[in-house]
């Protein structure tokens, strides 16, 4: 549907066009009907306007003026002329403007105002799919361009650079004269760009929403690259100029500020820069881009919406076995935060291991892993529970953890993962046809250091040891004593994966008195004794 606006200063003109043409049979919205021409102008300049059809003479600016005005908003509108005198000098100020049509009033009837609108809107039609075709053949040329230019950088990258001369040539290409000046690298790139697969249909469109965004804001800087590398990255090569240093790099800065409101405000996503050094041949330049995007294990502990020079990043990572001693200690404080259903000790237990994790560096896929095994723990003992079916996907969780980009973006995972893991948790207790049994489970794994009897459990739930012991067998398949040791035994294998303890230790750990008595227990649950056990898991590692 095509906008239409009609301006005349003689009402019964006007009413007639308004009321007696068909205008939605004929492909037009009739956006206004106006006396005054200025009234019109304003109503131009609001919304775009396809077609005017206008009285030459009325007070205050003839027809011919409105055109010239409104082509200055709308250039490609179509003018159509309404005259009660057919003067030639007119006539040819029309032509000049290239209106549309010039109708005198005398002869104007709905025939013939119709057969016209049908005549524009085939031109309108026509126009549409002229610039429609024009656009696509565009966005065609622009598409090869950067996917040539993508292209270059990656192999700039991960490409031996054995013709520098060559290399050099190509650079020329896509705007980069090493020769004559310097260039300054900057690698940008999104945070949590999971989040984009909510706000953007395909991976396409987020990275072209992101050139865009880049290339508008760079528009007066027409000597600055733009080189799009992966999802979410993107290199910059900005000129350098060495006598103006300080003032250069202060403008770079303030670009890259400029950028990351810009692309905060349109993706919903921080974004962080690295700025290299200024270079000016190709190796030093292929050095810094090297480092600058594969050091993604680097990237996961800055922080985001920052600009940091790559020079500043640290290299290395604290050592593992740190974080593999405290594994013990989080696993507890986890279940804990789950099992007893504490929503007010997500943020202390999560802030406590992200601060410590954070101060000691460790190898972000040590990290994740780290972290999986815990959540695959809970998981697991989740299902163990009588009511509980399991819809999770062991590898979905997998790659989500090992997708997390950053530690900001882990803690903010976590966070949200400790809060359904705890309405899981409840499900599970809420869904139990027999509440006993679950509150007697959860008083079993809260004493696993004592030494455990049914009395003990019947005690802590105010029933008859006897019908404690019936009701157990029929809910759960197995009697309390075989429970208990079950889940001893399991957490025996634990302690024997993932700590340093003696067997004796261990043994006095959960409640067994006699070393000896709980070997046996163990070597008839696993099939090995505690030390064999130990040296089998180890040896598996």
């Amino acid at each position: 549907m095509y906008s239409v606006i009609i301006v005349d200063d003689d009402l019964p003109v006007l009413e007639f066009l308004k009321t007696s043409i068909r205008w939605a049979e004929l492909g037009y919205t009739l956006t206004g009907a106006y006396e005054n021409p200025l009234d019109a102008l304003e109503a131009g300049r609001q919304e775009k306007t396809d077609v005017l059809i206008s009285d030459i003479g009325m007070p205050g600016m003839n027809g011919l003026e409105l055109i010239g005005h409104l082509r200055e908003i709308h250039p490609h509108v179509k003018a159509v002329i309404l005259s009660c005198h057919d003067d030639f000098q007119f006539a040819q100020t029309a032509m000049k403007l290239s209106v549309s049509e010039y109708i005198l009033k005398e002869t104007m009837n709905v025939g013939n105002i119709s057969e016209l609108l049908g005549r524009l809107k085939e031109q309108l039609d026509a126009e549409v799919q002229i610039l429609s075709k024009s656009r696509k053949l565009e966005k065609e040329v622009y598409q090869h361009r950067g996917a040539s230019k993508r292209q270059f950088i990656r192999s700039t990258v991960n490409e031996p650079l054995f013709d520098a001369d060559e290399w050099t040539l190509k650079a020329e290409g896509f705007g980069i004269r090493l020769g004559k000046q310097g260039v300054l690298p900057v690698f940008g790139y999104a945070n949590r760009v999971k989040e984009a697969d909510n706000r953007f249909q395909s991976k396409d469109l987020f990275e072209y929403t992101i050139q865009n965004i880049v290339e508008e804001l760079l528009v007066d800087q027409k000597e600055t690259a733009l080189f799009t590398y992966d999802t979410g990255e993107f290199v910059l090569l900005f000129p350098h100029y060495s006598e103006l240093h300080v003032n250069n790099s202060q403008k770079v800065e303030q670009t890259l500020r400029q950028l990351q409101s810009s692309l905060q405000q349109y993706t919903k996503l921080a974004f962080t820069f690295l700025t290299g050094s200024p270079v000016k041949d190709a190796r030093s330049l292929k050095d810094q881009l090297i480092r600058m995007v594969e050091g993604k294990n680097l990237r996961f502990y800055l922080p985001e919406s920052s600009i940091i020079k790559l020079g500043h990043v640290r290299d290395g990572f604290g050592d593992g076995g740190l974080l593999l001693a405290q594994y013990s200690e989080a696993l507890d404080e986890f279940r804990s935060v789950v099992f007893d259903e504490r929503l007010d000790m997500i943020d202390v237990f999560v802030s406590k291991w992200i601060d410590f994790i954070q101060y000691n560096r460790f190898h972000p896929m040590e990290v994740k892993e780290w972290l999986l095994k815990m959540i695959l723990d809970v998981r697991m003992r989740l299902k163990s529970l009588q009511h509980y079916q399991s819809t999770f996907s062991s590898e979905l969780l997998h790659h989500d953890v090992h997708e997390l980009s950053s530690l900001r973006e882990l803690e903010l995972w976590l966070k949200e993962y400790l809060q359904q893991a705890i309405q899981w948790a409840g499900q599970v207790y809420r869904e139990s046809h027999n509440r006993e049994i679950l509150e007697c489970q959860r008083f079993v794994y809260h004493h696993l250091h004592m030494k455990i009897s049914l009395e003990d459990a019947a005690t802590h739930l105010h029933l008859h040891p006897s019908y404690l012991s019936r009701l157990f067998k029929r809910e759960t398949g197995e009697n309390f004593i075989e429970y208990v040791t079950r889940l001893k035994m399991e957490k025996a294998k634990e302690l024997l994966e993932i700590t340093d303890k003696s067997v004796e230790q261990i043994s006095d750990s959960l409640g067994y008195e006699n070393k000896n008595y709980f070997g046996k227990l163990f070597k008839a649950h696993t099939g090995f004794v505690p030390n064999a056990y130990r040296g089998q898991t180890k040896a598996n590692q």
